[in-house]
């Protein structure tokens, strides 16, 4: 999920990290009464390590004024998006995969299936708001060597059309660490990297991408990742939402799912390009909350929501 730029491409790639202690942790939450204690990676041996945005220099934030403003139209596509006024998006009525993580080709089967669900329930929310929809690519590969001339050094990336998935982290994950978690992970992953594609075919994604690259201040670059960023995981809880009667999103499934997605940050990431953990759960509980995606207008937000 963060961004590097091929020719006239955007990339996305899956960059937030379980934040933890060094080392694999067991950790029992508390709070709002929707915690479940899980095993989370280390901050250390993660597999999502980020790719630096595009632009960002390996350098410390400057500080100071900005550039002049961006264009007036990449600001009304982010800011007044049709997007934001469709209202709720129809349930694809569509059930979690039955298929486990237990090798490629059930992890390919699992992501295919998912996909056609995004698919089905996204289809006529980007009609409804006068865009055209074209259904992503699906690539589920194993080491880093797929056959693209994207940088898939994380697992899970959204670049030219085409869902990049890592069947070696599902794998891991579900041998490793807790099988349920694995589940609600790669439902997150799959849907919020479809987000970036709501945003490609929105022109979101163009145009953040354009408002980012002539910002002349590092910090600036950084939160304008991060609104892109939250709102692909704002629009992935907004599918979750929408299919929750069906999926079935409910009892353990759900727990899960909401301890997921609030123990994703950036905070361990130097570059910042994703968003806390706090933010993070805060965007994608609203997309799920809402099911709609006025729910997940980041571009508005205050700085501190989207930090």
């Amino acid at each position: 999920m963060g961004e590097n730029r091929w020719g006239n491409t955007v990339l996305v790639c899956a960059a937030l990290g379980l934040v933890a202690a060094a080392g694999v942790t067991a950790v029992r939450m508390s709070g709002d009464g929707d915690d479940q204690p899980g095993r989370v990676l280390s901050t250390v041996r993660t597999p999502m390590a980020p790719a630096a945005p595009s632009g960002v220099p390996e350098t410390a934030e400057p500080t100071g004024p900005t550039a002049s403003p961006p264009p007036n139209q990449d600001n009304a596509i982010v800011l007044q998006n049709k997007l934001y006024k469709i209202g709720r998006i129809p349930a694809s009525r569509c059930k979690e995969p039955t298929v486990r993580a237990t090798s490629p080709a059930k992890i390919k089967q699992y992501y295919t299936q998912f996909l056609g669900c995004l698919n089905k329930a996204w289809a006529p929310a980007i009609r409804e708001a006068g865009f055209n929809f074209w259904a992503p690519k699906l690539v589920v590969y194993s080491g880093r060597s797929a056959n693209t001339f994207c940088d898939l050094t994380s697992t899970a990336v959204y670049c030219d059309g085409t869902i990049y998935m890592s069947a070696d982290y599902d794998l891991k994950n579900q041998t490793t660490y807790d099988p349920l978690w694995t589940r609600t992970t790669m439902a997150f992953l799959i849907a919020h990297e479809y987000g970036h594609h709501v945003q490609a075919m929105t022109g979101i994604l163009q145009a953040s991408h354009n408002r980012e690259t002539i910002l002349s201040s590092t910090s600036m670059q950084l939160l304008e990742s991060r609104r892109r960023e939250l709102q692909a995981s704002c629009l992935s809880g907004v599918y979750l939402g929408a299919d929750k009667q069906y999926f079935p999103a409910r009892g353990s499934w759900l727990l899960k799912w909401k301890w997921t997605v609030r123990n994703r940050g950036d905070e361990w990431n130097p570059k910042r390009t994703h968003g806390n953990k706090t933010n993070h759960s805060r965007w994608s509980r609203a997309g799920f909350d809402a099911a709609d995606p006025a729910a997940c207008n980041t571009f508005t937000a205050k700085p501190a929501a989207v930090s």
